[in-house]
Protein backbone atom coordinates (compact mmCIF):
# COMPACT_ATOMS: atom_id res chain seq x y z
CA UNK A 1 0.00 0.00 0.00
CA UNK A 2 1.20 2.90 -1.10
CA UNK A 3 2.30 6.27 1.44
CA UNK A 4 -0.44 8.51 0.25
CA UNK A 5 -2.96 5.98 0.69
CA UNK A 6 -1.72 5.00 4.16
CA UNK A 7 -2.20 8.60 5.07
CA UNK A 8 -5.48 8.90 3.48
CA UNK A 9 -6.97 6.06 5.65
CA UNK A 10 -5.32 7.63 8.61
CA UNK A 11 -6.79 10.72 7.82
CA UNK A 12 -10.29 9.11 7.92
CA UNK A 13 -10.03 7.04 10.93
CA UNK A 14 -8.72 10.23 12.73
CA UNK A 15 -12.07 11.86 11.51
CA UNK A 16 -14.15 8.83 12.37
CA UNK A 17 -12.73 9.25 15.60
CA UNK A 18 -13.36 12.50 16.33
CA UNK A 19 -17.08 12.13 15.32
CA UNK A 20 -17.60 9.58 17.61
CA UNK A 21 -16.84 11.85 20.90
CA UNK A 22 -19.04 14.44 19.46
CA UNK A 23 -21.44 15.68 21.97
CA UNK A 24 -23.92 17.92 20.50
CA UNK A 25 -26.29 19.32 22.96
CA UNK A 26 -30.52 17.80 23.38
CA UNK A 27 -32.51 18.16 25.72
CA UNK A 28 -32.00 16.57 29.03
CA UNK A 29 -34.36 16.39 32.25
CA UNK A 30 -36.05 14.44 34.76
CA UNK A 31 -39.52 16.45 34.08
CA UNK A 32 -40.76 19.70 31.88
CA UNK A 33 -43.38 21.46 33.75
CA UNK A 34 -43.76 24.08 36.62
CA UNK A 35 -41.21 24.66 39.04
CA UNK A 36 -42.63 26.27 42.39
CA UNK A 37 -40.76 28.64 43.89
CA UNK A 38 -38.30 29.71 40.62
CA UNK A 39 -38.28 33.36 40.41
CA UNK A 40 -35.07 33.66 38.16
CA UNK A 41 -34.19 36.86 39.84
CA UNK A 42 -37.25 38.99 39.02
CA UNK A 43 -40.69 39.33 39.08
CA UNK A 44 -43.35 37.55 36.64
CA UNK A 45 -40.81 35.88 34.99
CA UNK A 46 -42.88 32.35 33.68
CA UNK A 47 -41.85 29.53 35.75
CA UNK A 48 -44.54 26.43 34.40
CA UNK A 49 -41.98 25.42 31.11
CA UNK A 50 -38.99 24.27 33.30
CA UNK A 51 -36.45 21.50 32.57
CA UNK A 52 -36.68 20.15 35.80
CA UNK A 53 -33.39 17.61 36.95
CA UNK A 54 -33.76 16.37 40.59
CA UNK A 55 -30.72 14.69 41.91
CA UNK A 56 -30.85 12.72 44.68
CA UNK A 57 -33.29 14.56 47.36
CA UNK A 58 -31.54 17.46 47.67
CA UNK A 59 -30.42 19.03 44.43
CA UNK A 60 -32.91 20.59 41.94
CA UNK A 61 -31.49 21.94 38.11
CA UNK A 62 -33.93 24.09 36.16
CA UNK A 63 -33.49 25.85 32.82
CA UNK A 64 -35.94 27.73 31.03
CA UNK A 65 -36.25 29.74 28.27
CA UNK A 66 -37.91 33.67 28.68
CA UNK A 67 -39.27 36.55 27.47
CA UNK A 68 -37.14 39.17 27.92
CA UNK A 69 -39.72 41.74 29.96
CA UNK A 70 -42.65 42.47 27.08
CA UNK A 71 -40.99 40.68 24.60
CA UNK A 72 -43.18 37.66 22.80
CA UNK A 73 -43.54 34.97 24.65
CA UNK A 74 -41.71 32.05 23.27
CA UNK A 75 -43.55 28.52 22.80
CA UNK A 76 -42.02 24.91 23.60
CA UNK A 77 -42.41 21.63 21.84
CA UNK A 78 -42.95 20.03 25.98
CA UNK A 79 -39.79 18.23 25.51
CA UNK A 80 -36.84 20.85 26.53
CA UNK A 81 -36.94 22.90 22.73
CA UNK A 82 -37.94 26.32 22.99
CA UNK A 83 -39.21 28.73 19.72
CA UNK A 84 -38.19 32.46 20.17
CA UNK A 85 -38.64 35.16 17.64
CA UNK A 86 -35.60 36.61 16.36
CA UNK A 87 -35.16 40.13 16.66
CA UNK A 88 -33.56 42.78 19.09
CA UNK A 89 -34.84 44.36 22.37
CA UNK A 90 -34.44 48.13 21.86
CA UNK A 91 -32.99 50.01 19.32
CA UNK A 92 -29.29 49.94 18.64
CA UNK A 93 -28.14 47.00 20.98
CA UNK A 94 -27.96 43.38 19.95
CA UNK A 95 -30.59 42.12 23.33
CA UNK A 96 -32.35 39.18 22.10
CA UNK A 97 -35.68 39.28 22.66
CA UNK A 98 -35.40 35.87 24.83
CA UNK A 99 -33.23 35.09 27.78
CA UNK A 100 -32.15 32.03 29.28
CA UNK A 101 -33.29 31.55 33.25
CA UNK A 102 -31.74 29.26 35.65
CA UNK A 103 -32.03 27.91 39.24
CA UNK A 104 -30.38 25.97 41.27
CA UNK A 105 -31.76 24.47 44.43
CA UNK A 106 -28.76 22.74 46.30
CA UNK A 107 -26.56 22.66 49.62
CA UNK A 108 -24.26 25.12 50.19
CA UNK A 109 -20.78 22.31 49.88
CA UNK A 110 -20.81 19.30 48.24
CA UNK A 111 -21.68 20.45 44.76
CA UNK A 112 -20.12 22.25 42.25
CA UNK A 113 -21.74 23.87 39.24
CA UNK A 114 -21.10 24.77 35.38
CA UNK A 115 -23.36 26.84 33.22
CA UNK A 116 -22.41 26.43 29.50
CA UNK A 117 -23.63 28.62 26.74
CA UNK A 118 -23.75 28.29 22.93
CA UNK A 119 -23.26 31.91 21.73
CA UNK A 120 -22.81 30.11 17.47
CA UNK A 121 -26.08 30.39 15.41
CA UNK A 122 -25.38 26.72 13.70
CA UNK A 123 -27.82 23.87 15.27
CA UNK A 124 -26.14 21.27 16.52
CA UNK A 125 -22.75 22.76 17.77
CA UNK A 126 -20.63 20.12 19.92
CA UNK A 127 -20.68 21.21 23.33
CA UNK A 128 -16.63 21.65 23.41
CA UNK A 129 -17.65 24.92 21.88
CA UNK A 130 -20.07 25.91 24.43
CA UNK A 131 -18.92 29.12 26.34
CA UNK A 132 -18.30 28.53 30.63
CA UNK A 133 -20.52 30.55 32.14
CA UNK A 134 -19.98 29.74 35.40
CA UNK A 135 -18.95 32.47 37.12
CA UNK A 136 -22.10 34.08 36.32
CA UNK A 137 -23.35 31.85 39.17
CA UNK A 138 -21.21 33.57 41.89
CA UNK A 139 -24.13 36.07 41.44
CA UNK A 140 -27.12 34.04 42.95
CA UNK A 141 -28.11 30.53 42.21
CA UNK A 142 -31.31 31.59 39.92
CA UNK A 143 -31.27 34.40 37.35
CA UNK A 144 -32.52 35.67 33.79
CA UNK A 145 -29.33 36.40 31.45
CA UNK A 146 -29.42 37.23 27.77
CA UNK A 147 -26.88 36.16 25.13
CA UNK A 148 -26.08 40.15 24.70
CA UNK A 149 -25.46 41.23 27.96
CA UNK A 150 -21.92 40.09 27.03
CA UNK A 151 -19.86 42.68 25.43
CA UNK A 152 -17.24 40.56 24.62
CA UNK A 153 -19.89 38.82 22.39
CA UNK A 154 -20.12 41.97 20.25
CA UNK A 155 -20.69 39.88 17.60
CA UNK A 156 -23.99 38.27 18.74
CA UNK A 157 -26.97 39.17 16.30
CA UNK A 158 -30.18 39.07 17.84
CA UNK A 159 -32.05 39.29 14.25
CA UNK A 160 -30.38 36.11 12.73
CA UNK A 161 -32.31 32.35 12.78
CA UNK A 162 -30.55 29.97 14.28
CA UNK A 163 -30.64 27.14 17.18
CA UNK A 164 -28.69 27.75 20.77
CA UNK A 165 -28.44 25.50 23.64
CA UNK A 166 -27.73 25.99 27.30
CA UNK A 167 -26.46 23.42 29.95
CA UNK A 168 -26.47 23.82 33.73
CA UNK A 169 -24.63 21.16 35.30
CA UNK A 170 -24.05 19.31 38.70
CA UNK A 171 -21.10 18.01 40.13
CA UNK A 172 -19.59 15.71 42.84
CA UNK A 173 -16.16 15.24 43.78
CA UNK A 174 -15.12 16.25 40.05
CA UNK A 175 -17.73 14.05 38.45
CA UNK A 176 -20.79 15.00 36.63
CA UNK A 177 -24.04 13.93 38.49
CA UNK A 178 -26.91 15.42 36.57
CA UNK A 179 -28.09 18.07 33.89
CA UNK A 180 -30.93 20.47 32.67
CA UNK A 181 -29.96 21.25 29.04
CA UNK A 182 -32.09 22.73 26.83
CA UNK A 183 -32.62 24.11 23.08
CA UNK A 184 -34.00 27.57 21.98
CA UNK A 185 -35.28 27.94 18.18
CA UNK A 186 -35.11 30.98 16.73
CA UNK A 187 -36.91 32.71 13.69
CA UNK A 188 -38.18 31.46 10.68
CA UNK A 189 -38.81 27.48 12.35
CA UNK A 190 -40.44 28.93 14.65
CA UNK A 191 -44.23 27.70 14.40
CA UNK A 192 -46.51 30.42 14.84
CA UNK A 193 -49.48 30.11 17.58
CA UNK A 194 -52.21 30.31 14.81
CA UNK A 195 -50.64 28.10 12.68
CA UNK A 196 -50.20 25.41 15.87
CA UNK A 197 -53.45 25.81 16.68
CA UNK A 198 -54.39 25.01 12.84
CA UNK A 199 -52.44 21.69 12.94
CA UNK A 200 -54.47 20.81 16.32
CA UNK A 201 -57.59 21.08 14.59
CA UNK A 202 -56.36 20.00 11.58
CA UNK A 203 -55.59 16.56 13.81
CA UNK A 204 -58.51 16.41 16.01
CA UNK A 205 -60.77 16.67 12.73
CA UNK A 206 -58.90 13.59 11.50
CA UNK A 207 -58.97 11.36 14.70
CA UNK A 208 -63.07 12.23 14.68
CA UNK A 209 -63.49 11.52 10.81
CA UNK A 210 -61.57 7.90 11.93
CA UNK A 211 -63.63 7.66 15.00
CA UNK A 212 -66.70 7.75 12.44
CA UNK A 213 -65.21 5.27 10.06
CA UNK A 214 -64.90 2.79 12.81
CA UNK A 215 -68.37 3.30 14.13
Amino acid sequence: MGLSNKLAIAAIAIAAAGSAFASPVTAQYTSFGSLVGATFGGSGIPNNAVAITTIGSNVTLGLSATPRYDSPALSNNGAGEFYAQAGAYGSGDNLALWNYSYYIDAPLFGYSFKLLVDHDAAAGNDISSYDDMSYLLLGGRQNSQNLGFLTGYAQFDPTADGEYGIVLAAYRNGAEVGRSSILVDVGNNVPEPASLALVGAALAGLAFTARRRKN
